[in-house]
């Protein structure tokens, strides 16, 4: 299936916050009726996407990526939406990365040629049907990871009666310690590659790290930590490249770098380097494409950690005030079953009336619990808010946002739906 098949598909009664019509509907033809979110023309709850700052973030981070001289392979797992990663891709993305062999099979399904599995990949069913995707297309350029001797075996064993025309090519896996998968030291990661270079089926590509989850005490010292993670990565890729296990190879594939530091990523990883073989370094980080009204917004580079043409939250909730049972409690009917709540619980950011005028409620609108269908609202003295009236909510961390929702309406700056995104949990 490609994009232009996908848009021929039928939105019918399976997809929340459609619009609240009989009409047959289709991706292509959602758009012609100017619905509007303000003016009650979708079934509520419903989470849209921004396209003006959906649009200001693809830009912004392709610009990025340019003047940094890296490359990237956003993670798909943040939207699995297919219609966003054509966009990324024409902004010029390397490729895509994917989190599991399920990731991967959508991404081929809609003809993604270049992915990252970025995860490791030792389950011989899983290793076949690669091994297999790999001999029915000669363009499909394919990289996972590997972090131990075992792992090696394990892979070259699967892959041994697999009639490979190419090798699976690795990237070795550098971690930290308490930290996810990947090598604690730099004498167990240089045993991996050399494992790998030697495998019969596979090709040592290069490095990966994840320095997204490091986390210490206060933001200098993580800073800190990360720094030095990615000071191990350059180490270990110079070490590799010197003992010769990329020979043959066209460059080496380097990359970290999450929604988080990747500015650290950047400023560490693409220095010079006195190697023979030229240095690919590519970021990974997903979560840029909407942004969001907290923890990126706090974290990211392009958020308020740093001053300057700032990414954009692309995503908001929207959901009726359904009643007002105390005087400074409103209940609305958004819950856990479509806003994430992982890291902090939705922000509202505006209010429309009745009429479908938009005022601000930062501030004086506070979300303290959720149900699974409601939202518990605390409303400040003096603030208005009644029945009826419409609540639109920021989110923190889009990666659990998009997987509650089949069907998102695109929308331009007045709320009227100029198309819709579909999703592949």
């Amino acid at each position: 299936m490609r994009i232009d098949e996908l848009l021929d598909e039928p939105l019918d009664w399976r997809y929340k916050g459609r619009p609240a019509t009989r009409e047959p509907l289709t991706l292509a033809t959602l758009a012609q009726q100017r619905w509007n979110v303000l003016a009650g023309d979708l079934l509520l709850p419903t989470m849209v996407l921004k396209e003006s700052a959906l649009e200001h973030n693809i830009a912004r981070i392709a610009t990025y990526c340019r003047e940094h001289g890296v490359s990237l392979a956003p993670h798909g797992k943040t939207t699995m939406a297919p219609q966003l990663f054509e966009r990324q891709l024409e902004a010029g993305a390397w490729g895509m990365t994917a989190a599991t062999v399920a990731h991967v099979g959508v991404y081929r399904h809609f003809g993604v040629s270049r992915v990252l599995l970025a995860n490791q990949l030792v389950e011989p069913a899983a290793l076949t049907w690669i091994a297999e995707e790999l001999a029915a297309d000669p363009d499909f350029d394919f990289y996972c990871l590997v972090d131990s001797v075992a792992g090696v075996e394990a892979m070259t064993e699967a892959l041994r009666g697999a009639k490979l025309e190419r090798s699976l090519q690795v990237l070795v896996e550098v971690g930290f310690p308490g930290g996810r998968a990947g090598c604690r030291t730099l004498a167990e990661a240089k045993d991996v590659g050399a494992a790998a270079a030697a495998s019969p089926v596979l090709a040592l590509a290069g490095i990966e790290g994840f320095e997204g989850i490091i986390a210490e005490r206060d933001a200098e010292t993580t800073l800190a930590a990360v720094d030095g993670f990615l000071a191990r990565m350059r180490e270990l890729t110079l070490e590799l490249a010197r003992s010769g296990v990329f020979a043959g190879r066209s460059e080496i594939v380097l990359t970290a770098g999450g929604s988080a530091f990747f500015d650290r990523v950047a400023a560490c990883l693409r220095n010079e380097w006195d190697l023979e073989l030229p240095v690919r370094v590519v970021l990974r980080g997903g979560c840029y494409l909407t942004h969001d009204s907290g923890l990126y917004e706090r974290l990211s580079p392009l958020g308020t950690r740093e001053p300057g043409d700032r990414l954009r939250p692309a995503l908001e909730v929207w959901g009726a005030v359904l009643s007002r049972p105390e005087p400074d409690l409103a209940i609305v009917g958004l819950g856990k079953r479509d806003v994430p709540f992982d890291i902090e619980l939705p922000i509202p950011e505006l209010a429309a009336s009745r009429t479908g005028a938009l005022r601000s409620v930062r501030g004086t609108l506070t979300v303290f619990a959720l149900n699974d269908h409601h939202a518990y609202v605390r409303v400040a003295p003096g603030a208005e808010l009644a029945v009826g009236e419409l609540v639109g909510c920021g989110i923190s961390h889009p990666c659990l946002a998009f997987d509650r929702w089949p069907l998102i309406p695109l929308v331009d700056d007045d709320y009227t739906v100029v198309g819709g995104i579909r999703t592949f949990f």
